[in-house]
């Protein structure tokens, strides 16, 4: 039986550098349709019985082009449609700081939604407990109108 060794430690430089490594886009821009049915489970798993988000009907007649999706949506597209994955040098374990959304354009039935990811800050900071890298993901969701109707920052801690 072989032992398992750690990776040698790396320096406070070597860890900088490699978090700056990560800044800029990340993988290709993935688009998705607006489904009403998903649209409808949304709403219905929610608890959001508005009639915006099953009539169209109703949707029209208080100004939006269709039958509008609810903003929890965005984690259909978030957790199908966007991969990264960071193989870090250094520390054991990863933690989910936070989530930010900024809600623009909303996201109706029949909209094809382009997602585009980037790293868009990162860096290495010191506590109590040691070295603590931060990163921050951004996702912009885009109508097929170029409009911005989303953007989504994840902040991620690598200890």
């Amino acid at each position: 039986m072989s032992a398992v060794t750690e990776p040698a430690p790396i320096s406070d430089a070597e860890a900088e550098r490699y978090l700056q490594s990560l800044i800029g886009r990340i993988g290709e821009d993935v688009t998705s349709l607006v489904e009403f049915g998903a649209v409808r489970r949304m709403a219905l798993a929610i608890g959001d019985l508005d009639p915006i988000h099953f009539d169209e009907a109703a949707a029209r007649a208080r100004g939006h082009r269709g039958v509008v999706a609810p903003w929890p949506l965005l984690w259909l597209y978030f957790f199908t449609c966007t991969i990264y994955e960071h193989d870090f040098p250094f520390g054991k374990a990863t933690v989910h700081g936070q989530d930010e959304y900024e809600l623009h354009e909303p996201m109706v039935v029949g909209d094809h939604i382009t997602i585009r990811t980037a790293m868009v800050d990162a860096k290495l900071k010191h506590g109590k407990t040691g070295r603590l890298g931060q990163v921050v993901s951004e996702r912009r969701f885009t109508n097929q109108r170029g409009e911005l109707c989303a953007v989504l920052r994840t902040t991620l801690f690598r200890r």
